[in-house]
């Protein structure tokens, strides 16, 4: 229209009128544009800076998790280790790093199915022979590091894998004393490995040259009466110096007798009257009974024996309401004081909670898909799972926090500059419009507008 109004100007110059009220519309068109560039740059600005400092998740932290809730940078890593935050820096130690060698790490992604499926990641929480979401192997072994107060457990990262894989950001280091290289997940701070790793052992010092002894006169032999050897207190045909004198075959020694001792597990539903809870859908305010039992079934006694169990998965929807003298640690953590387990006998501890009413509609963590996951999972030699009734918000919350694409940052940020570029077109196009209209005007009515 601009363009065939211009082209008739010279021939009917009462278009004149028409192309100022043009002129109007066009300026009038150029302010509305103008403030739409203007709104569009501000959010492509936004946007911007969420991809410079990205929001962490609002999502629960798990107690699984080395670090609560993870780190954001590397920075921020070495503080949590030079804290010793949940024994961090003792845990560390204990395979040959230090906070020192988290600065010198490098930020990388890690497929969980590198390695030919060689990677283990370590947490505080047993998951059991097999992960309950995932139905995956987890090949789970428990560690027990000099100075932490309670075990960690290695497992297969990408049992936690709800597809074929999943990609973690991670910091790569390597030991400068055992040259083995790790990985630390962003998300929870979990230890991550290329197969089991084994504990630095520092070299034994040189030892002290001692000075030649002077020689001295040979003394008098005398005939000392020889003892019998000392057998086996299990069994009498075999010396007590030999590697099969064992309480048990599980036993890597002699004294070895923890490792005869057999862990199991019950759970009982008071209030619907369920003798085995297991694998059954609680209701809110249920009464729950847990039955612990350590058998030993070896042949000699286990002396000072600490009866422990992590009630993490537990915890999430329930109070203790009777802990049988037991005491819980800031990991949810019970335990018993040590006592003694004769050959055939057992150790049984219980502990009765009550199912919370209403029950906690908390997102599952980002971290470990099993925390505020509604089931009570719980692991002491076999695995009790109790369901839990899960409402609308908390299955809408798994859809939106697991189905849906991720786009990424990049892209993003590219949308936003598309939209930008084509604002900034539009805006450009209608304010040359509006100044070749005014030169139009100008210059058929004798330089007036």
């Amino acid at each position: 229209m601009f363009e065939k109004i211009i082209a008739n100007l010279p021939y009917n110059p009462s278009l004149i009128k028409e192309l100022g009220f043009y002129a109007q519309r066009i300026r009038k068109e150029e302010s509305l544009r103008r403030l739409g560039l203007i709104f569009i740059v501000l959010a492509f600005f936004v946007q911007f800076f969420a991809v410079i400092s990205p929001p962490k998740p609002t999502l629960a932290d798990s107690t699984n998790d080395m670090i609560s809730g993870g780190f954001s940078s590397i920075s921020e890593l070495v503080a949590d280790c030079n804290a010793n935050v949940k024994q961090y820096a003792t845990i560390l130690n204990y395979y040959g790093l230090n906070c020192t060698d988290l600065a010198n790490g490098t930020t990388i992604s890690l497929v969980s199915t590198s390695y030919n499926k060689q990677l283990f990641s370590m947490g505080w929480n047993p998951q059991g022979s097999v992960n309950v979401i995932t139905h995956k192997p987890t090949d789970e072994q428990p560690v027990n590091i000099t100075g932490v107060s309670s075990p960690l457990y290695w497992r297969y990262l990408w049992s936690w894998d709800t597809y074929s894989y999943s990609t973690y950001q991670a910091v790569q280091v390597k030991s400068p004393l055992t040259n083995k290289t790790f990985f630390i997940l962003y998300a929870c701070g979990n230890l991550v490995s290329v197969g089991l790793p084994t504990p630095y052992v520092p070299p034994a010092p040189a030892p002290t040259p001692t000075p030649t002894p002077k020689p001295t006169p040979s003394p008098v032999v005398t005939k000392i009466p020889t003892t019998p050897p000392k057998t086996c207190s299990y069994d009498s045909s075999i010396l007590a110096t030999s590697s099969q004198c064992k309480p048990c075959q599980a036993s890597l020694s002699s004294s070895d007798t923890v490792a005869c001792i057999q862990y199991s597990k019950t759970a009982s539903d008071i209030t619907q009257g369920w003798n085995n809870a297991n694998g059954k859908t609680a209701s809110p305010g249920d009464q729950i009974v847990y039955t612990l039992t350590a058998y030993n079934s070896g042949k000699a006694t286990v002396n000072n024996f600490v009866m422990q169990d992590d009630l993490s998965y537990v915890l999430d929807y329930a109070n203790i309401q009777n802990d049988n003298n037991g005491s819980l640690n800031s990991n949810d953590i019970i335990s018993w004081p040590a006592a003694s387990i004769a050959p055939n006998a057992a150790l049984t501890h219980k502990i009765t909670v009550i199912v919370k009413n209403p029950i906690p509609q908390t997102p599952p963590s980002s971290s470990d898909p099993e925390y505020f996951d509604h089931i009570m999972t719980n692991i002491y030699g076999n695995t009790i799972n109790i369901n839990l009734p899960q409402t609308p918000i908390t299955t809408v919350t798994a859809v939106t926090t697991k189905a849906l694409p991720n786009t990424g940052p990049g892209s993003s940020i590219i949308i936003a500059a598309i939209f930008v570029i084509v604002a900034g077109y539009f805006f450009a196009r209608s304010r040359l419009l509006a100044t070749e209209s005014s030169i139009a005007i100008q210059d058929n009515n004798g330089g007036a507008i």
